[in-house]
Order: C-alpha cells, then structure tokens, then sequence
C-alpha cells in the first residue's frame, strides 16, 4: 500500500508538485499522467527517496523518512523487508559493465552471497526473454533490450512495491506493447504495488488500475482508467486525443 499526503516539491524556489494526495492499494497500478515536465519522475524519486519533500509519504504503513533516513544502505533490514525496486527511464545501466553485472549491482551492494546472485540473475533474466545474453555490453544491445535489462534487475529483488519511470519512452508500438506485457505479467505473478510514470496512452490504457492526470503540480484528474478514457472529464479528454483547445495550456 501506498499513501501521499499533501506532497509538496519545489526545487529553487519553484513549485513543481502543489499538494498532492495519492494512494494505491496493495496489488494495485496507479499510472502518473501529465505533459513533459509536469513532476510525474519527480514524484516517483520522492518516493524513492531520491529527492527532498514536504508532506507525508507512507509505503505499507512505514514512514518513508524513517526507512531512508540513510539512503545508501539499502541493505537495511526494513529495506530488505519492503524490497522497493526501480524501474529507470533510460535504464539506469553501466556501459562499462555487462549484463550480468549490470542486473547484479543491486544485489552485491545488498552482500547477497556470489552462488545466489548467479542464480537470481539468470533468472530474472530469462524472465524478460533475455537468458543467454549476460555476457553481452550494454551497447551491443537494442533499446527495447536494455529496457528489458533494466526490468531484470528490478525483478532480482523479487520486489513487492515497484515504481517504473516511463519504461516505454523512445520505444516503437510493438516493444512498448511487449513492455506493457511485461509489467502486467509482473504485477499479476509478484502481486506488486505499482506506479507507473508516462505520457504513453497505449500502455496507460493497457496496464492501469487507476490513474492520476497531473497538471501545475496539482492532480486533475484522479480515478479508474475506464472512467479516464470515457473523455467525460475535460483535462483527460485533452491529454487523450492531443487537442490544441482545453483546460491544459500546450506551452
């Protein structure tokens, strides 16, 4: 479960996220929606902890300022409890390192022992369709295969909350659509808390429970995703069909 309560962030003196509540309940996706530059990342590196905020955040009934209170040890016993895993826009990966490497970082950093790692690596790699590829670099790799990478190192942790940063940007249709698979295969075998940040209607429509429009930091739309893409509501049928016209300024 998560909870936001009256997030507010500002960064130099400008506002980027004005009060916003949110909550997500244990199993659910909960899809950020909002032009570029709208604060939708900026909530999700709240959340991870990644970034200072004013207001409450709370992820399964845990004060997120108590379990980062010390940000780089993740391998804190509440951390390793909650397993918190993230899904970074452009990957997040080492080009100096390889596959395996890359998928492995979390989990040395968590001093999981070698003859584990091996296992959970191969694994999760197999599980985004990428088992024989860890030796490779990173740059012999496609875009849609270093999402899939960045996935794989997501699923190590076996997480149970999980926050995915616009997984399918720069992506055709057909792989956007096979991340989007990916996700929801993910969350129905995991049983994971989801929220998914993007701007891509199709996954949107695709994998969400309930979703948030965001727009000048405040939230303008919040409900389930039939109710979102019925057009009733003026902010989302303008984010949909891409109108010139509407409550939402295009500058």
């Amino acid at each position: 479960m998560i909870r936001v309560k009256d997030l507010r962030i500002s960064f130099d003196g400008k506002t980027i996220i004005d009060g916003i509540d949110l909550y997500v309940p244990e199993g659910g996706l909960l899809v950020l929606m909002g032009k570029n530059g709208s604060g939708k990342s900026v909530i999700l590196k709240a959340l991870s902890g990644l970034i200072d905020y004013n207001g409450t955040i709370e992820i399964n009934g845990i004060d997120i300022q108590e379990l980062y209170k010390d940000r780089y040890d993740i391998a804190s016993e509440t951390a390793k409890r909650l397993r918190i895993a993230y899904v970074f826009q452009k990957g997040g990966l080492f080009d100096s390192m390889n596959v395996f490497d890359n998928v492995a970082f979390g989990l040395r950093r968590m001093r999981v022992d070698e003859g584990s790692i091996e296992n959970m690596v191969v694994g999760s790699l197999a599980r985004v369709g990428l088992k024989g590829n860890e030796q490779k670099l990173i740059s012999e790799l496609s875009g849609g295969m270093q999402k899939r990478v960045g996935l794989a190192r997501a699923l190590c942790f076996n997480p149970n909350i999980i926050f995915f940063d616009d997984p399918t940007a720069g992506l055709d249709p057909i792989l956007s659509d096979s991340i989007s698979d990916l996700m929801l295969e993910i969350k129905n075998s995991l049983k994971t808390t989801s929220i998914l940040a993007t701007h891509d209607n199709r996954a949107a429509h695709k994998v969400a429970d309930s979703i948030a429009l965001i727009y000048k930091g405040k939230i303008v739309y919040s409900g389930d995703v039939s109710g979102f893409y019925s057009k009733t509501d003026t902010y989302a049928r303008q984010f949909i069909e891409g109108e010139i016209e509407g409550p939402i300024d295009i500058f």
